[in-house]
């Protein structure tokens, strides 16, 4: 993505991009953001376990400490801070305790 942005800059060209890639490179590109903030442009991740009943060789209890671990506040907050020092803005929105409703999906 990073190279993406630098041949758009280039170009001077559109491009789609996620805020940390844009943030992180911004210093060397020549473009600005035309829109921000639209529900439409939601990259929302979740965390989810496997099945273990039906896939039985899988580390469920490992999985299950990673998705806890995710979601637990304390890792929340890690995430709503990540990048504010360095870019003066979060780069990701925790959403651990959000419905789709709360996020306007």
């Amino acid at each position: 993505m990073g190279a993406s942005l630098t041949v758009a800059s280039e170009k001077g060209a559109y491009i789609l991009t996620d805020r940390a890639t844009y943030l992180a490179n911004k210093e060397n590109l020549q473009l600005e953001i035309l829109l921000e903030g639209n529900n439409a442009l939601l990259n929302v991740y979740h965390v989810i376990t496997v099945n273990a009943e039906k896939w039985p060789a899988v580390n469920y209890e490992g999985a299950l400490a990673f998705a806890n671990f995710i979601i637990d506040p304390a890792t929340q907050a890690v995430i709503k801070d990540f990048g504010v020092e360095k870019f003066g803005q979060p780069l990701f929105v925790p959403d651990a305790d959000k419905t789709d409703a709360d996020l306007g999906l």
